[in-house]
C-alpha cells in the first residue's frame, strides 16, 4: 500500500513586496536620514555669538537668569530654561549643547508627515517629511543653539492639536492646544502671528469651534502671564536698540528668503543663513522660477478643499507678511526668524509634484520622481558645502582664536570692535590680556568727542603697546571701517591679516617714531 509523503515543512511567509515598501517603513527611513543629516558633525564649527549668549545664561546662577533675559535679549524664556537643565546634564560644549536642537529638528521631520496627512495623501505627506529632512536651511537651523528648532516644532504641534481638537472637540484636546501654544509663545515672540493664523482659520473654516478656540487662547494667557512683567521689561531695552543695529529690508529679502527655505540659499548670488545675497529681483524669479510653478499647482491641488488650503497657507502668509511690515517700520529682520515655514512649504511644494505628475497619464510615478530629484538636486552643493566647508554659514571664532594663541607673544593688546565681538573671541580665546572695545559711537564720524577713536588715541596707544591685535566682526559697517583705518594707520602698519568667514584678524605694530 502506498502511503502519501508527508507534507514537507513550509517556509514561514516573508515580507512582501508592499511590507518592504509601507509607509510606514519609508518614514523611518526618511527619519533616518534626517537624523544622520542633522547629528553629522554636530561639534565642528565653533560657536556663534547668539550661540555664546546661550551659553553664558546656561552657566548663570538661576536666580541671575532672569534679570539677564529683561536686559540682555529679545526672546522668552523657554529656551533659556531648556538649555539651563540641559547643560547641567550635558555640559556646554558644541556637540552637546546642540543636541537638543537636532533632536527638535528632528521631530519637526515627523511631525511634518503627520500635518501633512491631515489634509494630503499618504505620497504627498511622505515627501513633504523628504524635503523638510534634507532641507540645508532646515538643518542649518537644528545644528544651531538658538531656539529657532524648538519654535519649529511647537508650530507644528500646536496646529496638529489645533485640527484635531476642531475635528473631535474635546476638553482634553483643547487643553493640549492651549498648553502647546504657551509653550510656542514662551520660546519666540512671533508665534502670535501663528496664533493669528490659527485664528482666521478657526473665524473662516471651523466657526462653529470659535468658543472653545477663544477658551483656549485664555487659558494659553493664564499660563503665560507670568512673563508679561519680563515682555515689558524686554520692550524698554529693545526701544532704543533696533535702529542701532539697523537690518534694514530691501526688495531682495522675500526672494532671498524663499531660496533658503527652497535649497537652502547661497547659490547664484542669492543670500545664505548668515549673509545678504547680491542677486537682484529678476534674477532671483529665474532662479525660483521652477519652484514658483510647483507650489503654484500645489496651491491648485490643495485649494478644492478650503479648510485644508487656509490650514497650511494662513501661517506663511500672515508670519511673512506681518514680519516683513515690521520690518519695514523697525529696519530689523533676519531670515532664521521664519524657519518654522519650512514644513508649510514643503508640504505645498510635494503637492505640486504630485499634481503635474497627474495630469500626465501612465507616467504619474516617473514624472513625480523626475520632479523630486531635480528639485533635491538644488540642495546638493549647498548641503556639500554645509559639511566640508568649515567657513560656510559658520563664523570661525575657534580659527581665528587659535591664530592669536599661536602668533602671540606677551605684552599684546587687543582692540575689540563692538562688544559682541569680545565676548564670541574671548570665549575660545581664555588667556586674560589687556584690551579695548570699541562700540558704534566710537566710530561714528561727527559723533562725540570724547568718545571717537580718532589718530590721537591711536598715537597713545601705539606708545603704551606696540603691538595690538584688532578682531573685528559684523556689524562693520563702511562708515566704521573709514573712521577706524585711517586713525590706526597714523600710528601702526599692518604686521600680518587673516579674513575668516564673519571675522577678520589683523596684528599691527607701532611705526617708528
Amino acid at each position: 500500500m502506498h502511503r502519501p509523503d508527508p507534507p514537507s515543512p513550509q517556509r514561514p511567509p516573508g515580507p512582501s513586496s508592499s511590507d518592504a515598501f509601507s509607509p510606514t517603513v519609508i518614514l523611518a527611513g526618511i527619519l533616518a536620514v534626517g537624523a544622520v543629516l542633522r547629528f553629522a558633525m554636530l561639534g565642528a564649527p565653533s560657536f556663534s555669538y547668539d550661540e555664546i549668549v546661550v551659553v553664558t545664561m546656561a552657566r548663570a546662577r538661576w536666580h541671575d537668569l532672569l534679570p539677564m533675559l529683561q536686559a540682555g535679549e529679545f526672546h522668552p524664556p523657554l529656551y533659556y530654561l531648556v538649555m539651563k537643565v540641559w547643560a547641567g546634564i550635558a555640559g556646554v560644549g558644541e556637540t552637546a549643547f546642540r543636541f537638543p536642537s537636532a533632536c527638535f529638528g528632528l521631530a519637526s521631520v515627523g511631525l511634518t508627515y503627520a500635518l501633512t496627512r491631515r489634509v494630503a495623501s499618504e505620497p504627498v505627506s511622505l515627501l513633504g517629511a523628504l524635503f523638510v529632512a534634507v532641507s540645508p536651511f532646515h538643518i542649518m537651523v537644528s545644528q544651531e543653539a538658538r531656539m529657532y528648532a524648538l519654535l519649529g516644532m511647537l508650530v507644528l504641534a500646536s496646529t496638529l492639536a489645533l485640527t484635531a481638537s476642531a475635528e473631535r472637540g474635546g476638553v482634553g484636546r483643547w487643553a493640549g492646544y492651549a498648553v502647546a501654544s504657551a509653550l510656542m509663545l514662551s520660546t519666540q515672540y512671533i508665534g502670535a502671528l501663528v496664533l493669528l493664523a490659527h485664528g482666521i482659520w478657526v473665524a473662516t473654516c471651523a466657526r462653529g469651534r470659535i468658543a472653545p478656540w477663544i477658551a483656549a487662547m485664555a487659558a494659553a494667557a493664564v499660563l503665560y502671564a507670568p512673563w508679561i512683567p519680563s515682555l515689558r521689561a524686554q520692550a524698554f531695552h529693545l526701544h532704543g536698540t533696533l535702529q542701532s543695529l539697523g537690518s534694514a529690508v530691501t526688495a531682495r529679502d522675500p526672494g532671498d528668503l524663499l531660496g533658503l527655505i527652497a535649497f537652502g540659499g547661497s547659490l547664484f548670488g542669492m543670500a545664505n543663513y548668515l549673509f545678504p545675497g547680491t542677486l537682484g529681483p529678476a534674477g532671483q524669479c529665474a532662479v525660483l522660477l521652477p519652484f514658483l510653478v510647483i507650489l503654484w499647482r500645489g496651491t491648485a491641488a490643495l485649494a478644492s478643499d478650503r479648510r485644508r488650503l487656509a490650514l497650511l497657507g494662513l501661517p506663511p502668509v500672515v508670519a511673512v507678511a506681518v514680519t516683513f511690515a515690521l520690518a519695514l517700520a523697525n529696519r530689523y529682520y533676519y531670515p532664521r526668524w521664519l524657519s518654522f515655514l519650512i514644513p508649510f512649504y514643503a508640504a505645498f511644494l510635494a503637492a505640486g509634484i504630485f499634481e503635474i505628475a497627474e495630469r500626465i497619464h501612465g507616467w504619474r510615478d516617473r514624472v513625480a520622481a523626475v520632479l523630486t530629484v531635480g528639485v533635491l538636486l538644488y540642495s546638493v552643493p549647498v548641503l556639500a558645502r554645509l559639511y566640508s566647508d568649515p567657513g560656510f554659514n559658520h563664523f570661525q571664532w575657534r580659527a581665528a582664536a587659535s591664530l592669536v594663541e599661536h602668533q602671540g607673544t606677551p605684552g599684546d593688546f587687543f582692540l575689540y570692535v563692538n562688544n559682541a565681538t569680545r565676548s564670541a573671541f574671548t570665549y575660545y580665546y581664555r588667556d586674560p590680556r589687556p584690551s579695548m572695545t570699541l562700540t558704534a559711537a566710537d566710530l561714528l564720524p561727527g559723533g562725540d568727542a570724547d568718545h571717537a577713536f580718532t589718530d590721537l588715541r591711536a598715537r597713545a596707544l601705539a606708545q603704551q603697546h606696540p603691538r595690538v591685535w584688532l578682531i573685528v566682526s559684523i556689524p562693520f559697517t563702511r562708515t566704521m571701517q573709514a573712521q577706524l583705518f585711517p586713525a590706526l594707520d597714523r600710528a601702526f602698519r599692518v604686521a600680518g591679516s587673516r579674513q575668516y568667514t564673519g571675522t577678520g584678524v589683523y596684528l599691527l605694530e607701532a611705526k617708528p617714531l
